[in-house]
């Protein structure tokens, strides 16, 4: 029996390394370079090196491979928790991930020295090498399912729900799995089974990057952003014509006057200019907001006093909206451009006093904690269409009569350039709701 399950482990082991090395090619070759998913190109590394070396040492029957294998595998631990931070938003600033990776680098490297030192060999060959991985090192990984767990229910976008169910069930079926090989220590009859784990995770947790691919997939992005492009160049070339052609018919107007001298109704004419220049030169601006990255000038401001004066601001342009504060006493202040801020608020009264046209109601309303500050608008409008919600942040997308879609995909640009977020959801029974986070820094 026991040969039967040394020979299963062999080709679990192979298979295993053969799947990790194939998900590290589409890793490098179709996702975004970020954290996360250097992260899982890290993970699947030492996945690749952990189950390499455990079937050369069954094929070749050399020890010096199985001690190879091992710096691989107490590497995950720290990987896995740190991946669910960056999942989370919570990385920054925890202590907790610099001492998971001192924990599980001093496991991984007496692995190495083992190969050169009897006393490290005699530490890694015995039980206590098992008890450190169960009472040092698992701890990261229940912690990173709890988080997860606790995560799940407050997730804002089903991409980020998917994000965090994807990991968490590879996680809670890949650890069972590998914890087999440690409970051997316990005399435990079951077979090892961590090489299938190893696969197992890395399986469903590629399916889950692939399957989001617009968030994910570099590719997909590419398109995306060609797309996007394409419809920017088409909308910039549509509203340049309106006002150039009305500003061609002004002077043509002003130049018709008598033995070529203006009419006595110039002036209007010449207002007409002005103001198509005006709106020219509003696009540009627009689009290069767009198209170049935000100089943000960040300074420790408070949310709720900018949004009082962003409030002034509105009821002196007579907004018939009916407008309610509903402000957080104690929010944190946060490091921003209080400018662009407003900018960002006015923008969203004012679509709030569209969608609610002839009077309505909106609600805006602060939260915060020790991460971050919670801005939400919600009015009592028409609220978005549904197939409308996914793509109500992009360049020239709107659902108004007339507009250029730039307002929220500026909003957007201007959130994220003070490392947050803006989503937008329908509200119930009627409206829409936008909601911004801010990160306290």
């Amino acid at each position: 029996m026991t040969h039967l399950f040394d020979t299963i482990s062999m080709y679990s082991a192979f298979a295993a390394a053969t799947i990790n090395a194939v998900i590290i090619v589409l890793i490098l070759a179709r996702t975004s370079r970020t954290l996360f998913h250097m992260l899982f190109l890290s993970l699947c590394v030492a996945v690749c090196i952990w189950n390499a070396g455990i079937f050369l040492k069954f094929y070749s029957g050399r020890e010096v491979w199985f001690y190879f294998g091992i710096i691989g595998s107490p590497m995950l631990p720290a990987l896995l928790f740190h991946m669910t931070n960056v999942l989370l938003k919570k990385g920054k600033g925890n202590a907790w991930i610099p001492v998971a990776y001192v924990l599980c680098g001093a496991l991984s490297l007496s692995s190495l020295l083992a190969l050169y030192s009897p006393f490290v060999k005699a530490f890694v060959d015995n039980v206590y090498r098992y008890l450190y991985y169960l009472v040092l090192l698992m701890p990261f990984i229940i912690v990173s399912m709890v988080m997860m767990v606790r995560a799940l229910p407050r997730a804002s976008t089903s991409v980020e729900r998917s994000q965090i169910r994807y990991l968490l069930v590879a996680m809670a079926i890949g650890t069972p799995l590998g914890v087999t090989d440690l409970i051997k220590i316990f005399g435990s009859p079951l077979p090892k089974m961590s090489q299938a784990g190893s696969a197992i995770f890395s399986m469903i947790l590629i399916t889950g990057i692939f399957k989001n691919r617009e968030a994910y997939d570099i590719l997909a992005q590419m398109q995306r952003k060609l797309d996007d492009l394409g419809e920017m160049a088409a909308g910039i070339a549509h509203e340049l014509r309106n006002p150039l052609s009305s500003i061609k018919g002004a002077a043509n107007l002003l130049a018709a006057g008598p033995k070529g001298k203006p009419p006595p109704d110039a002036r209007e004419y010449i207002d007409i200019i002005r103001e198509e220049v005006a709106r020219l030169d509003g696009i540009l601006l627009n689009f290069q907001h767009l198209t170049k990255p935000i100089a943000v000038q960040k300074e420790a401001v408070s949310v709720n006093d900018i949004i009082r004066k962003t409030i002034r601001l509105a009821e002196i342009g007579e907004s018939s909206l009916n407008i309610t504060m509903e402000l957080a006493d104690d929010l944190p202040p946060v490091q921003a451009d209080v400018s662009m801020l407003k900018q960002v608020f006015l923008n969203l009264v004012k679509n709030a006093a569209e969608a609610c046209a002839g009077g309505g109601e909106l609600i805006i309303r602060t939260e915060g904690n020790r991460q971050r500050v919670t801005i939400t608008f919600l009015d009592n409008g028409e609220g978005v269409p549904f197939d409308a919600l996914a793509r109500i942040f992009e360049p020239f997308f709107t659902t108004k009569r007339s507009g250029m879609g730039m307002g929220l995909a500026i909003c957007r640009k201007i959130v994220e350039a003070h490392g947050g977020r803006i989503e937008a959801k329908n509200a119930d029974p009627a409206g829409a709701a936008f909601t911004i986070f801010l990160p306290i820094q």
